[in-house]
């Protein structure tokens, strides 16, 4: 019995009866919200990168035929069976046609409700650790496929890229080759948006009647070549909207850059805040003097956290 593994491994022996995936988050270095489409989703034309802040995700076989089992050490839905971790089990259960029983147990690092895609990449690790785990043998294009059903988001985190390009609703991926690794100073205020009411104040401030399913925007992936045109290259559409809905993010992302003199965006629909650094030494020192120069008591419900690039 392997208690914990950190990747996936190609070929499971049978007496495999569980495994760990590491489950990262995600920032949204550039995102512009094209059209809303005919279903509940908007084109969207973003630059994806994955980061070392992660869930964690144990997948165990479970006696019962059919049972499935979420469990996390934080509270994530009132119904386990409205999780997209639950979700996803069932549908690759149900595709693979087999009796077999999972239990599912979750770390959570990534706040919830955060812009940090922590839920789709539950989600997408779930589908690969199932299919490793019951020797399921279906495709990636095949889980890719079910991950989409999942949420927008859930295909990036099967995807084998550090950073990616994302079309019409965020699932259709070009690899962005580049060189460059960030740090960040990764600030979550300490509560959650809905995504969907996000973008519903979105669509009422903007005009959104376009049926073009493909931008015609082409962004400079060059940017991502140097640091400096990496930090300029920094864009939310969802940012203004996040500060008038919320109240508070604004006066929060003045303040940090105030404090670091960096440039603080939303990432996805929010809350969560995130700047760039070159190295651990300035993301670190970094970190030190906004723990410094911002009481406690005004900070008390965020968690502040030191991420990098994913190798």
């Amino acid at each position: 019995r392997i208690d914990c593994i950190k990747k996936v491994i190609t070929h499971l022996p049978y007496r495999i009866t569980s495994l760990v995936i590491s489950a990262p988050a995600k920032v949204n270095l550039y995102l512009k919200v094209l059209n809303k489409r005919n279903d509940s989703y908007h084109n969207i034309l973003t630059v994806f990168e994955k980061i070392s802040l992660a869930d964690t995700i144990r997948i165990s076989k479970a006696p019962k035929a059919k049972a499935i089992a979420v469990v996390s050490d934080k509270s994530i839905t009132r119904d386990p069976k409205d999780n997209l971790v639950y979700k996803a089990a069932e549908l690759i259960l149900r595709r693979a046609r087999i009796n077999a029983g999972v239990k599912i147990e979750i770390k959570k690092r990534i706040p919830i409700g955060a812009g940090l895609g922590g839920g789709s990449s539950d989600a997408a690790s779930t589908l690969v650790g199932i299919n490793k785990l019951l020797g399921l043998k279906l495709n990636k294009a095949t889980l890719v496929r079910l991950g989409a059903k999942l949420g927008a988001d859930v295909p990036f985190f099967m995807f084998n890229s550090r950073f990616a390009l994302g079309r019409s609703k965020g699932d259709r991926l070009n690899e962005i080759s580049s060189k460059l690794r960030f740090w960040h100073l990764l600030v979550w205020p300490g509560f959650e948006v809905s995504t969907a009411k996000i973008y519903e104040a979105f669509d009422a401030s903007k005009d959104l009647t376009g049926n073009s399913r493909d931008a015609k925007i082409t962004l400079p992936l060059k940017h991502l070549n140097h640091f400096g045109t990496a930090e300029l290259m920094l864009h939310n559409d969802l940012e203004e909207i996040v500060r008038s809905k919320t109240g508070i993010i604004g006066s929060i992302i003045e303040r940090l850059a105030q404090i670091t003199g960096k440039r603080f965006i939303v990432s996805g629909s929010g809350p969560s805040l995130f700047c760039l650094y070159r190295t651990k030494k300035e993301v670190i020192a970094a970190r030190r003097m906004l723990l410094s120069n911002v009481p406690a008591a005004e900070r008390n419900s965020w968690q502040i956290f030191v991420t990098r690039t994913l190798n």
